[in-house]
């Protein structure tokens, strides 16, 4: 294989690494900061350098961290929300309804009347399905 060619192997191995991968924003961060020491010329005074690699290990260290527990998280889901039928929804059927406080398309997995509370049980594409919200009666 050519120089050339590997060189260009090698570098697109190392794209789709960094793009992958969840740690790109540290990496970045560590070049710049030492890019910038460097072109400053205060890569060598240990009063610039201490309070630099301390504040980079901090950074990393949270960013790490963060990425690490919110990676499967799925901050809009709708499941188990309660919001207000705005149409009549017959079962099956879509109609509008409204979760904290934005409009939704919904599907009625059973009868409901305007102005009922559902709950939303399944969120497919951008519609949701809805049935009536349980009454909870004090026994």
């Amino acid at each position: 294989m050519p120089a050339s060619l590997m060189n260009m192997f090698l570098l697109s191995r190392t794209i789709n690494f960094f793009v992958a991968h969840a740690y790109v924003i540290p990496v970045i961060i560590i070049i710049v900061v030492l890019i910038v020491l460097i072109a400053t010329g205060y890569i060598y005074d240990p009063i610039v350098d201490v309070p630099s690699a301390a504040l980079i290990g901090f950074l990393t260290y949270r960013m790490i961290y963060v990425i690490a527990k919110t990676r499967k998280r799925n901050l809009f889901t709708y499941r188990g929300k309660v919001g207000r039928a705005v149409d009549d929804i017959p079962k099956g059927k879509t109609g509008y309804v409204v979760v904290e406080g934005e409009y939704w398309v919904a599907v009625g997995l059973e009868d409901i009347k305007s102005g009922e509370e559902v709950v939303v049980e399944e969120m497919r594409d951008l519609k949701l399905f809805v049935k009536k919200k349980a009454n909870e009666a004090l026994v």
